[in-house]
């Protein structure tokens, strides 16, 4: 799995030309995903919303953009200023997972219920919860009389309705050649970003000319660290210069990865597919090695299995004040 990811992100993120055979499968995509879109417009295919807000965070590329840590701060600034939050989430690669809304707890396990829906209930004050079908959910949360509700990963299930559309696209990679699945990394077409109300760039900027007016920015930073075991809490510096294995299995771990060498860490990554986890046994003397994982990682594994030197990285949203009062006065223009 992780070769085929390889292999594909790296026609993807480059300069020359797809293949002909996978531009050939773009071109077929392309035409299912105009038809498919021309049914919603239509009313062929239905959409529907429960009557309270519905903001939907997502992207219209493949592959780890910072989505699901902006849904969680999202999650927390809202929950702050008194609004009580749903989050819907497929539960991607859960056991669980099914056609029927389940609300977590703070028991509920990865392996059932999928990293992402189980890092953002553990994370958050809000009510997540899991379907594949997101107007289920929706109607839940609903049911259950949340304010607001946050759809993870949405952008593209037309079948439940929405009042803002955020997509979130990484600095690091930006769109890629620009090409469909699967010659390129987009979902959709790129001029999808027209009907956006706002585009989010983590990493603050990009080298990609965009025609648009709303795009903020923001960037996750690694200051800190929590040790798994006896909650120690210690900062970045201290491990400057030290050898430190990291264990993520995320969208672009190669962007941590990065942050974390511009820190003076001598890091050594684990190849870890995206949602997937890494075979701890075959990890030579790993009771001896210092590891560094990332809190979405974390909730895959047993704290017993890792060492005494397993540090839990704490991510910070930094995003500057007057465009974080943009992001809350598009949404409470929703909420009144």
């Amino acid at each position: 799995m992780i070769r085929i990811v390889k292999i594909l992100e790296n026609i993807w993120y480059r300069d020359k030309k797809p293949p002909n055979f996978l531009i050939g499968l773009s071109v077929v995509y392309g035409i299912l995903l105009k038809v498919r879109r021309s049914l919603y417009d239509l009313g062929i295919f239905s959409t529907s919303k429960p009557e309270i807000p519905v903001i939907i965070i997502g992207n219209i590329n493949v592959g780890g953009t910072g989505k699901t840590p902006f849904t969680l701060y999202l999650a927390n600034t809202l929950s702050h200023l008194g609004k009580k939050v749903g989050i819907i989430s497929r539960g991607y690669r859960g056991k669980k997972s099914s056609s029927k809304p389940f609300i977590l707890d703070k028991k509920s396990k990865a392996e059932d219920f999928g990293d992402e829906a189980v890092y953002l209930s553990k994370h958050t004050d809000s009510m997540v919860c899991v379907c594949k079908k997101k107007l289920l959910a929706a109607n839940l949360l609903f049911d259950r009389g949340v304010d607001v509700i946050l759809s993870d990963d949405g952008l593209q299930h037309y079948g439940l309705g929405r009042d803002i559309e955020f997509a979130v696209v990484s600095s690091n990679r930006g769109f890629g050649n620009r090409y469909l699945l699967p010659a390129g990394p987009l979902r959709e077409r790129i001029e999808r970003l027209d009907s956006l109300d706002l585009l989010l760039i983590n990493g603050k900027q990009i080298d990609q000319d965009l025609n648009m007016k709303n795009i903020i920015s923001f960037e996750i930073l690694n200051r800190e660290v929590k040790n798994i075991h006896d909650g120690e809490v210690r900062p970045m510096e201290d491990f400057a210069n030290r050898d430190i294995l990291l264990i993520a299995g995320i969208g672009d771990p190669d962007a941590l990865q990065e942050k974390l060498i511009n820190l003076d860490i001598k890091v050594e990554s684990i190849d870890v597919a995206d949602h997937e986890t890494a075979d701890l046994s075959s990890i030579d003397d790993i009771k001896s090695r210092t590891i560094f994982l990332t809190p979405k990682d974390l909730v895959k594994y047993s704290k017993d299995d890792l060492p005494r030197e397993t540090w839990e990285l704490i991510p910070e949203m930094s995003i500057d004040h007057s465009e974080e009062q943009i992001l809350i006065r598009q949404i409470q223009g929703i909420m009144e």
